[in-house]
């Protein structure tokens, strides 16, 4: 299946010419959302009572029935944090004590979730003893179970209790290897309990990765814990048509987010672990997705291995990345024009670019999209020239770039009037902007070039950007054309055009005499960048490897300028046009 998997990829590749329209999602109607939210919190006031308190009795497991082993690696420098009597998440430390759960009102939002999911237990695993590690993890599990043993919003909550479950589950020797019979009875008590409780409220996650993570839960509860054939029934069907509708064909996210692909990976691995460990046959769509999957997150590395940081995702993947792409199996070539999530890919000698080619993504996922249309990113061997500034932190030592980092401007593409091609909202949410792209793929006798169009600025300033970028078969020439053009280009006047091209922090960069931009990499390869239609200089940037590191780099500022704008046609007016060029130097 994997060489018919490969060998599709390479026709696309490969094919003369592709073209493709991506339209923006447009998300739940509003009145359907707040009528949702009223029906959530009329059930979350019965969860309160007694009654329901009730209703979660049922069926005692006496024991689990597996436990599949977890792809990702944890961090054991957390773990060891906590033999040392702090739990550590994001810059953020709590002390470790028998009121900790109690305290924990004092730690920020994302503090809870995290001590709440018990993804802690993944770093406690790694570290070197183990029988610490138990002693450590049951101790702090004991002191939970008083404490979370009926309903309350934050712990139960639909997401953080799927998490929750599923840590328990796949590090289940850390909180089961106990003598005491009493503790391992209340821990199985709880674990079914849960259950039934996310049997009723998995549709409350929102769509995407989040229902990934309630349905996953549930298959796994179905087959691990005695007696769970509804759950399984139940959690496999949702999971199937979940997955049917966030993992497009091309293998990547509705949300555009390549760590959401990775973490899916992830939790097909446990489901497909569960299954083996039950001895049970499994769902051929469970190791296909997966196959679909890895030429997508393969596609979106550079040569050294960095991913490139378009919707959210860093430039490392999230911890575990490659451990996880060796458990998946899915062994199938990166995809090289990813037609359905928007993303165009373009491997020539050492040189590798990759092309953010569709709209932002629309409902629930606006919420941590970027407005990165049209946006690149180009690296050669194991070297990045030119990258995004990456996701920030809000709890980084710049909390404020966590909204700038999602900008245009953040990114390597066009900027008008110091606006967004998607307007980012107050909320955070991504408000309206770019609704249709539409890319055209050719390959050529020495060359691959994409041509791209959105339409983000039109409404605002009545012009369309195209974009078309040209790699030469050997990877040592890149030549590009950013062109703005449509009906009402007089509502340009009075508006700076510029382009953006961020650099990666191990390059250095020089401006030279004749206007031309000299880039020298950590190897010493020195890159000319040249522009024709404006003026090039050198202005501070910054870049994020990690969402709380901040680096200090340079980026390329082209002013476009209107003397050398090309005329239109019809209407007497200039088209805003910049051809530039970088360039590898033969020294």
């Amino acid at each position: 299946m994997n060489a018919a998997f490969d060998q599709i990829a390479e026709y696309a590749a490969r094919s003369p010419m592709s073209r493709s329209t991506l339209r923006r999602d447009s998300g739940t109607p509003l009145v359907l959302e707040l009528l949702s939210r009223f029906g959530r919190s009329v059930r979350e006031w019965g969860y309160t009572t007694s009654l329901y308190s009730y209703r979660l009795h049922g069926r005692h497991p006496g024991q689990l029935l597996g436990s599949p082993d977890d792809p990702a690696p944890g961090n054991a420098t957390l773990g060891s944090a906590i033999f040392g009597g702090d739990m550590l998440f994001e810059g953020e430390q709590h002390a470790l004590k028998e009121e900790f759960w109690i305290r924990l009102d004092s730690a920020s939002p994302a503090f809870r979730r995290y001590a709440h999911s018990f993804h802690w237990l993944q770093d406690l695993a790694q570290v070197g003893d183990q029988i610490k590690a138990r002693d450590a993890a049951e101790t702090i599990l004991g002191w939970w179970l008083p404490f979370g043993e009926d309903w309350f919003k934050e712990a139960w909550e639909a997401e953080t209790l799927a998490r929750r479950l599923i840590n328990w589950l796949t590090h289940a020797p850390l909180i089961l290897s106990a003598d005491d019979l009493v503790y391992r009875s209340k821990v199985l008590t709880s674990f079914a309990r849960q259950t039934r409780h996310l049997m009723r409220v998995w549709r409350d996650t929102e769509h995407g990765l989040p229902r990934v993570y309630s349905t996953a839960a549930l298959t796994l509860c179905g087959l691990l814990l005695p007696g769970g054939a509804a759950w399984l029934n139940r959690g496999a069907l949702e999971l199937e048509r979940t997955l049917k509708n966030f993992i497009l064909p091309d293998g990547g996210p509705a949300s555009r987010n390549t760590a959401d692909a990775i973490r899916t990976m992830q939790l097909l691995i446990l489901v497909r672990g569960a299954f083996q460990e039950r001895g049970d046959d499994l769902p051929p769509w469970v190791q296909t997705t997966l196959d679909r999957i890895g030429p997508f997150v393969r596609a979106m590395r550079h040569g050294d291995g960095s991913f490139a940081q378009f919707g959210g995702v860093t430039a490392e993947g999230g911890h575990g990345t490659n451990a996880i792409l060796a458990a998946s199996e899915a062994k199938g070539k990166a995809i090289e024009n990813a037609a359905h999530s928007g993303f165009q890919r373009i491997v020539a000698g050492k040189a590798c670019l990759i092309l953010d080619a569709g709209p932002p993504p629309g409902g629930n996922f606006a919420a941590r999209g970027h407005a990165s249309t049209s946006a690149l990113e180009f690296s050669n061997g194991q070297e990045r020239l030119i990258v995004s500034v990456g996701p920030a932190s809000k709890r980084g030592p710049m909390p404020q770039l966590a909204k700038l980092a999602r900008t245009t401007a953040a990114h390597s593409a066009l900027v008008i009037g110091d606006r967004n091609s998607t307007r980012l909202m107050d909320d955070g949410r991504l408000g309206a902007g770019v609704s249709e792209t539409l890319t055209i793929r050719e390959v050529m006798e020495e060359s691959v070039r994409l041509r791209t169009t959105h339409d983000g600025y039109l409404k605002r300033f009545g012009v369309k950007h195209e974009r078309i970028v040209e790699l030469s078969s050997d990877g040592t020439r890149l030549k590009g054309s950013d062109r703005l053009f449509g009906p009402k280009l007089r509502k340009l006047s009075g508006q700076q055009v510029l382009l953006r091209f961020h650099l990666h922090p191990q390059v250095k960069a020089l401006k030279a005499p004749d206007g031309r931009i000299t880039l020298e990499t950590r190897s010493g390869k020195t890159w000319i960048f040249d522009a024709d239609g404006g003026i090039a200089e050198i202005e501070d940037s910054l870049y994020l490897s990690k969402p709380d590191r901040p680096e200090a780099t340079k980026q390329i500022v082209v002013t476009l300028s209107k003397e050398g704008a090309q005329r239109g046609s019809g209407e007497g007016t200039n088209q805003p046009i910049c051809n530039w060029v970088l360039s590898e130097m033969n020294i």
